[in-house]
């Protein structure tokens, strides 16, 4: 094989291998970064997630829970399955309820008009202990949350450790976010992995078949 075609050939397996290490890489992002995905069931956060609504979820430490993140918990109060709430208030904080109105720490709680409607089933004032949360439901006239359960000895609270990890970073319900930029980063390399492999391969067999082609090719008598 000519010097010329051998170093080709070289080439293209090596642009071959950059695509395999460079999807697998991607690849790895994926599985490191615990992502799962579920599917929303209730109506308890609409109108942000409705019934049948695709989540993307990631893990996270107990202690990197933030307030208004929406989380997937671990079966709080006994209530079947991985119910989704939205973290209201965390350890130290104040939330208090009265006269219809939801504070945190003194100040109007930012809601949007739209999950405002019915916050204050009944006047309550909680202190959230360190390490617990007081999560609540969008949809505030029927959610199940901690303001069902301010008489269970915690004042409805629920401990860190009972958030699964499962941190929704990404719906297909109103206003979806973006997806994680580490995610679209992960994706852009499986793509482009599987293009250069796809490329290498085929110029590899391309290469390597004009090769053999050519020691076929009878010889032509010189006169």
């Amino acid at each position: 094989m000519p010097k010329r075609r051998a170093r080709g050939l070289w080439f293209a397996v090596a642009v071959a291998v950059a695509g395999i290490l460079c999807g697998a890489l991607g690849l790895s992002v994926v599985l490191t970064g615990g992502y799962s995905v579920h599917r929303m069931d209730g109506t308890a956060m609409e109108p942000a997630l409705r019934p049948g609504d695709r989540m993307l979820a990631d893990k996270v430490a107990a202690s990197d829970v933030r307030r208004g993140e929406i989380y997937i918990a671990d079966s709080p109060w006994g209530l079947r399955g991985s119910p989704v709430f939205r973290v209201t208030a965390l350890g130290g904080q104040r939330i208090t309820c009265a006269d219809g109105r939801l504070s945190l720490d003194g100040q109007p709680l930012d809601d949007p008009a739209d999950r405002q409607s019915d916050t204050c089933r009944r006047d309550f004032d909680v202190t959230v202990p360190p390490g617990r949360a007081f999560l609540m439901g969008d949809r505030r006239a029927t959610a199940t949350d901690s303001r069902l359960h301010l008489d269970d000895g915690h004042q409805g609270t629920v401990d860190l450790a009972a958030l699964t990890g499962d941190r929704v970073v990404w719906h297909s319900g109103n206003d979806s976010p973006a997806l994680p930029g580490k995610l679209i980063g992960a994706a852009l390399l499986m793509v482009l992995g599987a293009l250069l492999t796809v490329f290498g391969v085929l110029g590899s067999v391309v290469i390597a078949s004009f090769a053999a082609a050519r020691r076929r090719a009878p010889a032509v008598p010189l006169d």
